[in-house]
């Protein structure tokens, strides 16, 4: 596989994914929980990175270690909330928001209650074959992983070039 395939495949993946879960959101109306949210930052990272590899002449090596960096955060960060759906582990980042009522006054409380997260991260908000967006996310982060991978250990990116100038 040609390098410049593999490269526009990452792209077409994170676009793509970010733009399913939009449309999830915005015309399905199914509400992300906070996990949901940071895990849309990897795909726009990546995006950037992908476009600035391929608008430069000169490609800086440390571009490639950055993408692959980052998809094995996003690896990782999916990892943990679709391990929180399975309910393999309890939830450090308080998702669902938990409210002390003792105390509260009726405008305190109705201020905490607006500021309190609607959805849960523990619970599924779509689910296809039996695989949550954090489980598919997780095969799609694999998958952009080894393509990073392999961008690397082939040294990067090849332009198709004329080589009778080389």
């Amino acid at each position: 596989m040609r390098s410049s395939y593999l490269i526009n495949t990452i792209l077409f993946f994170s676009v793509f994914s970010l733009l399913f879960v939009f449309i999830l959101q915005y015309e399905y109306g199914i509400l992300p929980c906070k996990l949901c949210i940071w895990q849309r930052l990897p795909h726009f990272l990546n995006i950037f990175i992908v476009l600035k590899i391929l608008s430069s002449l000169f490609i800086p090596s440390y571009l490639f270690l950055t993408g692959l960096l980052n998809m094995v955060f996003a690896f990782l960060l999916a990892g943990y909330h679709f391990g929180l759906e399975q309910n393999l582990w309890n939830n450090a980042f308080s998702c669902g928001g938990n409210l002390d009522l003792q105390d509260l006054s009726t405008k305190e409380l109705l201020k905490n209650l607006n500021n309190t997260p609607i959805t849960n991260c523990e619970l599924e908000a779509w689910n296809f074959l039996n695989l949550s967006l954090s489980g598919w996310n997780m095969i799609l982060t694999l998958l952009m992983i080894i393509g990073w991978f392999y961008l690397i250990k082939s040294k990067g990116f090849n332009y198709e070039t004329n080589s009778a100038s080389q």
